[in-house]
């Protein structure tokens, strides 16, 4: 998935921001978000976790799941 979520990332860099953190190497983030699986990916909007994704799905799914969860106009 990880490069899917790359392009993703280049894709829709107008629109939202991908940011990739090793749970491993950062614990205390991975516990403060509850992440116990992996992957794990948390949509964040103004700063407050507003979607969690627990498993992989295909890429036009991922973006839709994450363009309706930070309401983007259109969508």
């Amino acid at each position: 998935m990880a490069p899917v979520v790359a392009e993703i990332a280049l894709e829709y860099k107008d629109t939202f921001i991908v940011a990739k953190l090793n749970a491993i190497d950062n614990p205390k983030t991975s516990q403060k978000y509850q992440v116990r699986g992996h992957p794990t990916y948390l949509v964040f909007q103004d700063g407050e976790l507003v979607e969690r994704f627990v498993r992989e799905t295909p890429k036009d799914v991922f973006v839709q799941n994450v363009l309706n969860a930070i309401d983007v106009e259109g969508n």
